[in-house]
């Protein structure tokens, strides 16, 4: 199957925004308001946080307040050079967004974390374990979220079976991008024992039938 063709290719997956497991996006909105705009979003990997994040600064945005995102990994680490120009342009009427607070260690988080708060308007971080910031969220998931993602991306002529579904959640350990990824490897495959290792006869028949 072509990449152009492949129902879980990555423009296609990030058409698909995040879903609150038992809140609602509203909800979410009005308790980050209370704190002030000063919260973390937390949660595993593949659970929707960078998601979440980049839904939250829109609607700032659409309402008129500035953000600057600033993202971190070990490829985009925050060196002093980056540290030096975000507190030399950081703004009173800001709320910065760092996605990916994990890697900022701890001494060096806790003095960014107070710059910050003193210069600018507020802060919304990502984490995956609880703690630098009050909890604005836990971002969790489920099979159920899993199907009703896999459901909308699929041509509607085509469906995965629930079972399948819930094998790959559960080898994933609920990591959604992850299965989202191991979906598009099998419709961009011809080979006709790929996956084998990996999902049940049952699932190799549902991702064949998206090849026809």
């Amino acid at each position: 199957m072509k990449a152009r063709h492949n129902p879980f290719a990555a423009d296609r997956v990030e058409t698909i925004r995040y879903r609150p497991v038992g809140a609602t996006f509203a909800g979410i909105l009005a308790r980050l308001e209370r704190m002030n705009y000063r919260a973390a979003i937390v949660g595993p990997q593949g659970a929707g946080k960078t998601t979440l994040l980049e839904d939250i600064q829109r609607v700032l945005e659409r309402r008129g307040l500035r953000t600057r995102k600033v993202f971190i990994n070990d490829s985009s680490p925050l060196d002093r050079p980056t540290r030096r120009q975000l507190m030399s342009q950081l703004r009173s009427d800001e709320i910065v967004l760092v996605d990916g607070a994990d890697a900022i260690g701890p001494a060096m988080w806790t003095l960014l974390k107070h710059r910050i708060l003193r210069q600018a308007a507020g802060l919304i971080i990502t984490t995956h374990r609880p703690g630098r910031l009050p909890t604005l969220i836990d971002c969790v998931t489920t099979p159920g979220l899993l199907g009703v993602i896999v459901t909308e991306l699929l041509p509607k002529e085509h469906d995965i079976e629930g079972p399948t579904l819930d094998r790959l959640y559960h080898r994933y350990q609920g990591n959604i991008r992850n299965c989202l990824r191991e979906l598009y490897d099998l419709c961009a495959s011809d080979s006709s024992d790929v996956g084998s290792d990996h999902l049940a006869d049952d699932s190799l028949s549902s991702m064949r039938r998206l090849r026809r």
